[in-house]
């Protein structure tokens, strides 16, 4: 028989809708307030620590696993409304877990108090340690697979001269690399592609088998990330029309530990301070976009759950109704 209004208590039905509508509406504030938070926090600077990096993802999976038990905690007080439990398990299997289990391999990449744009004048260049551009590169890529769909970024896009591309290379060797001049390259090929375009880049990226491969070798993100310092030596013909996978190298090797870009010995740290100002401008236009990514994414599966909740509160799902 199914349970209606009576005399002496609340209507069931209307009590789980009343809280369900309010756990999405309370969903809703936290991410909204945990997303203002770390748009504080994502205020990239050439002086902001790869620690804090980390900590960004890791804030990223703590939000994702308390809406997960918020909702679940709700549902399994309710669990005979079949439709809304299935929606929610599938939200938070296909998406919340998704996403936290990237960010927390993301965070074990990130790590160490020093500057991601820790080009200083007259060093040499530094690639990041492995272990940490791959935990970088598989964290991000499990959260890309959820938040951004194929045909949202392009990691073969390009826009900048083959000339200009290869000299980036220098960025990765010797004190006397680091210019002004392929500063502008670097800063010329972050501009030309899209923060989506980026993060497919990495993404679709290989792993860094070991901080051996040499800058002219590097065929892909992690490669550039984790290249070994070289004198004098460019790119190769394979970073040729690769812009995106030039500008997710650059991002991925500020953020790992132990990774630095050279800068010539200037007085007054100009090259320097260009190097590290087109790190921090690829860390952020990556970060910046997926946090966009993984809002929208979010934002989708609270719809999807609250039109289930809709129809149910219209009558249309009085086969969910609590039997006896």
């Amino acid at each position: 028989m199914l349970l209606g209004c009576n005399s002496g208590g609340k209507d069931p039905e209307k009590v789980f809708l009343s809280k369900m509508v309010n756990l999405g509406k309370g969903f809703l504030d936290v991410f909204v307030a945990f997303s203002d938070m770390i748009t504080e926090t994502l205020g990239i600077k050439a002086y902001t620590k790869k620690s804090e990096i980390g900590t960004y993802f890791s804030k990223i999976a703590e939000t994702m696993e308390s809406v997960k038990n918020k909702l679940q905690t709700e549902v399994s007080k309710n669990g005979k409304y079949e439709k809304v439990k299935t929606v929610v398990d599938e939200f938070v299997i296909g998406i919340l877990d998704r996403i936290a289990t990237g960010a927390k391999e993301a965070a074990k990449g990130a790590t160490t108090d020093a500057a991601i744009g820790s080009a200083k004048q007259n060093e040499d260049a530094v690639p990041g340690d492995t272990a940490s551009v791959i935990s970088l590169v598989k964290g991000i890529k499990e959260i890309v697979g959820v938040v951004l769909k194929d045909n949202e970024g392009n990691a073969e896009a390009t826009k900048t001269g083959n000339t200009e591309q290869k000299s980036i290379g220098k960025l990765l060797g010797k004190k006397d690399d680091g210019t002004e001049a392929h500063a502008a390259s670097a800063s010329a090929s972050v501009g030309a592609v899209s923060g989506t375009d980026m993060l497919q880049a990495i993404a679709k990226s290989g792993e860094a088998a070991n901080n051996e491969i040499k800058i002219e070798e590097a065929k892909n993100v992690a490669e550039i990330a984790a290249a070994k310092k070289d004198d004098d030596k460019e790119f190769g013909d394979t970073l040729k029309d690769k812009d995106a996978v030039i500008a997710g190298g650059i991002a991925l090797r500020a953020m790992a530990k132990n990774g630095r870009f050279a800068a010539k010995q200037d007085a007054s740290y100009k090259y320097a301070n260009a190097v590290n100002g087109v790190v921090a401008s690829a860390v952020s236009k990556v970060l910046s976009t997926l946090t966009i990514a993984i809002r929208s994414r979010v934002d989708l599966g609270l719809k999807e759950i609250n039109k289930v909740l809709g129809e149910i509160k219209q009558g249309e799902g009085s086969a969910y109704r609590i039997n006896e």
